[in-house]
Formats: C-alpha cells, sequence, structure tokens
C-alpha cells in the first residue's frame, strides 16, 4: 500500500512538472496559434501562387457577332438576304512582348518575397512580444514570492511586538511600526500580484489556455547567443524588418523595366469564319493588331520617370530603415549593458549592504540596544533592496528580449 501511495504521488509530481511552462514552449504555441501568422503566410502562399501567370499571355478571346444586318428597305433585319450580312465566329490572341511578360513575372516575384519575408517580420515581433510578457510574469511572481517569505517574517515579528506591548515590555509605537511593515508588504505583494495577473491575461492572447500554467525557469538574460552577440550589426540584411525592403526594390526596378518597355508595341492576331445566306459563299478573315504609341513623350514617358522616382524612394526608405534599426541595435545594446551593470551594483553592493545593516540591527536589538521600530526599518530596507535587484534583473531581461528576437530561429526542417 504505501508503495502505491509513493508511485501515485511520483506520478502527480511528474504531471505537475510536465505542465510547466518554459519560454521555448511559450514562443512555439504561440506561432502555432497565432491568426495573424497564419493569415500572412496565407497572403504569401496567394502572392507565390501568381508567379507563374504573371509571365504568361492573356487568355484567348472567343469572338461571336453578326455584321452588317440591313436596317432599311424590304430587306431589313433579314440575315440571309443581303450578301454583306453575316454570323461571324472566331479567335483572338493578344501577345505581350517577352520583355513585359519576364518584367511583369519579376515584379510578382518580388511581391512574393515580399509577402514571405513579411512573415518573418510578423514571426519576430510575435516572439518578442511573447517573450517580454512571459519575462514580465516570471519576474512578477518572484517579486511574489520573495514578498511572501518575507510577510511571514513580518507576522512573526508582529506578534512578537503585540506580546511584548502586551507584558510591558515594548511601547505602543513598536506595534504601529510592525502592522506598518507589514501593510507595506501586503501592498507590494497586491502590486506584483496584479503585474503577474495583467502578464498572464496578455499571454493568453497568444497561448490562450495555457498562460495559466506554471512557469519554468527563466533564460540566462545576461548573455546574448553567440549568432546575435557578434552579429547584429554585421548582418543586417538579415534582420526581418530590413529584409523586405529588398524585394520591395526589386518589384520597383521592375515596374521601372515595364515602363520604359511599354513604348514597344504589344500586338495581337483574330481569325474569324464568317456565315452568310444560302445564296452566298462564306467567308474567313484575318485581322492583325499592334498599338502605335506615337505620343511617347506626353503618355510613356511621365509614366517611366514616375517609376523611377518610385524606385528612389523606395531605395531611400530602405537606407532610413538600415539607419534607424542599426541605431536601435545600438541603443538596445546600451540598454542591455546599462541594466545588466545596474543589476551587478545590485547583487554586488546595494543588497548585502541592507542585509549587513539589518544583522547589525538584530545584534543591537538582541543587545538592547535599539528598539523594534529600528530593526523593523533596517526590515524594510533588505525588502526594498531585494525588489529593486529583482527590479533591475527585469529591466535587463527587457532589454535582453528586445535584442535576441530580432532575428527568429530558423525552424529545422
Amino acid at each position: 500500500m504505501h508503495f502505491r501511495f509513493v508511485i501515485a504521488v511520483l506520478a502527480l509530481s511528474g504531471a505537475a512538472h510536465a505542465q510547466v511552462l518554459g519560454l521555448a514552449e511559450a514562443l512555439r504555441i504561440a506561432e502555432e496559434r497565432s491568426p495573424q501568422l497564419a493569415a500572412q503566410r496565407a497572403a504569401a502562399e496567394a502572392a507565390g501562387a501568381l508567379v507563374p501567370a504573371a509571365g504568361e499571355n492573356p487568355d484567348p478571346k472567343l469572338l461571336l457577332g453578326i455584321e452588317n444586318v440591313p436596317v432599311e428597305g424590304g430587306d431589313r433585319w433579314s440575315l440571309t438576304a443581303d450578301g454583306m450580312t453575316m454570323r461571324r465566329y472566331g479567335v483572338m490572341q493578344d501577345f505581350v512582348r517577352p520583355e513585359k511578360r519576364e518584367a511583369r513575372q519579376a515584379r510578382a516575384g518580388a511581391d512574393a518575397r515580399r509577402e514571405a519575408a513579411m512573415v518573418e517580420v510578423q514571426r519576430a515581433d510575435l516572439r518578442r512580444d511573447v517573450a517580454t510578457v512571459w519575462l514580465e510574469r516570471h519576474y512578477a511572481e518572484r517579486v511574489q514570492s520573495l514578498i511572501q517569505g518575507l510577510a511571514r517574517e513580518a507576522e512573526l515579528q508582529m506578534q512578537v511586538a503585540t506580546a511584548d506591548i502586551g507584558a510591558g515590555k515594548a511601547p505602543v509605537g513598536e506595534a504601529i511600526a510592525a502592522r506598518t511593515l507589514r501593510a507595506t508588504l501586503v501592498d507590494r505583494k497586491q502590486e506584483a500580484e496584479l503585474r503577474a495577473r495583467r502578464a498572464t491575461a496578455m499571454l493568453g492572447r497568444w497561448i490562450a489556455g495555457a498562460a495559466t500554467r506554471p512557469l519554468g525557469d527563466s533564460p540566462d538574460v545576461r548573455a546574448l547567443p553567440l549568432h546575435h552577440a557578434g552579429a547584429l550589426e554585421a548582418n543586417l540584411e538579415s534582420h526581418p524588418h530590413l529584409a523586405i525592403y529588398a524585394p520591395m526594390e526589386a518589384a520597383a526596378e521592375a515596374e521601372v523595366k515595364l515602363a520604359a518597355v511599354a513604348t514597344k508595341p504589344d500586338w495581337s492576331v483574330e481569325l474569324s469564319y464568317g456565315q452568310r445566306g444560302s445564296a452566298y459563299a462564306d467567308m474567313v478573315s484575318l485581322m492583325f493588331r499592334m498599338e502605335l504609341p506615337f505620343f511617347a513623350s506626353r503618355r510613356q514617358d511621365p509614366a517611366t520617370a514616375a517609376k523611377r522616382a518610385q524606385l528612389d524612394q523606395v531605395r531611400a526608405q530602405a537606407e532610413d530603415a538600415r539607419q534607424r534599426h542599426l541605431a536601435e541595435i545600438r541603443a538596445g545594446l546600451v540598454d542591455w549593458e546599462v541594466a545588466r551593470s545596474r543589476l551587478e551594483r545590485h547583487e554586488r553592493e546595494l543588497v548585502p549592504l541592507a542585509e549587513e545593516r539589518q544583522r547589525a540591527a538584530v545584534s543591537s536589538y538582541e543587545g538592547a540596544r535599539i528598539d523594534l521600530g529600528a530593526l523593523l526599518e533596517a526590515r524594510r530596507s533588505v525588502i526594498e533592496a531585494r525588489i529593486a535587484a529583482l527590479a533591475a534583473e527585469l529591466e535587463v531581461a527587457r532589454a535582453w528580449a528586445q535584442l535576441a528576437f530580432l532575428v527568429p530561429e530558423r525552424k529545422q526542417p
């Protein structure tokens, strides 16, 4: 019986452990559930499906009609009395010049690559937002745990102070100080709980019910992945927010080519069969049509100039985005390094100093050299120092998330 109980406890413990939500799993669930990402993938597939058709000639056209029907005289509205009247059946095919079809296909291919690049943009943004909210909740819960442990000690101190006051060993002010500390801890705990609940609600937007699961361990936010640390600036063009500009520029270049070849006319051929009355012979017609761009200076040339200006616009926007992205990366690295330095100062100096002050206060209190109020003040300083250290670590985590998810990891095939 005892053995079965142990097995059941271990099974429950394993099941509970399996329900822990790590950051990697949260990112995976968010990607699988994201309707925005699914919509953009569908847009990319749709754009890709249009590429082959963009290089083809238009569909042939069917011709059906009646020509030369008399509207006056004794033969009016007759389809057989007049020799010129005929029922006409035919087909027509437009032929677009090869350079135009190549430019159109190049434009469609560039549009498809841009939509595919937008998938990576939205994926990178999604991963960064989910990671930031996951970290917000993680550190809010750590603050809750810290305060909960400290609150138990504050409760004991208040009970001691109340007992001492009842025995006439301590003034009433010490009990007030103990209650003040407890109220402060309750307020800080509620603040942390509010942040955790808010982060859980935001996380639920991306991962639904999994957002309520307990969180796993935090990643090491004090170190960037190797492929980010040295390559954030070196490989700017691979960043999703910049990668979209290469296909945009290619599409604009294709538009320029299309405008430039607009002066080269397309042509079409039409073959038709004319069926006349029984007293007359049927006829066959073969017609060729061609555009005549005689007024290029007033039509095609201005369009070409406009497309060249739009190409310059895209190139300027790409350079502006590159400079802005580079500045954001450098600023993000500064934020991360400064936040990490602050965290190290909290851990190396501020928290140890507050704890040393508390130990000295405990020793003085036990020697009756200070009252309980001074001891509680020292205790409050430790609480504030530890909470401030966690806040500093959260700032490191936020800066880390902004840098670590600039480029989404490639999925293994």
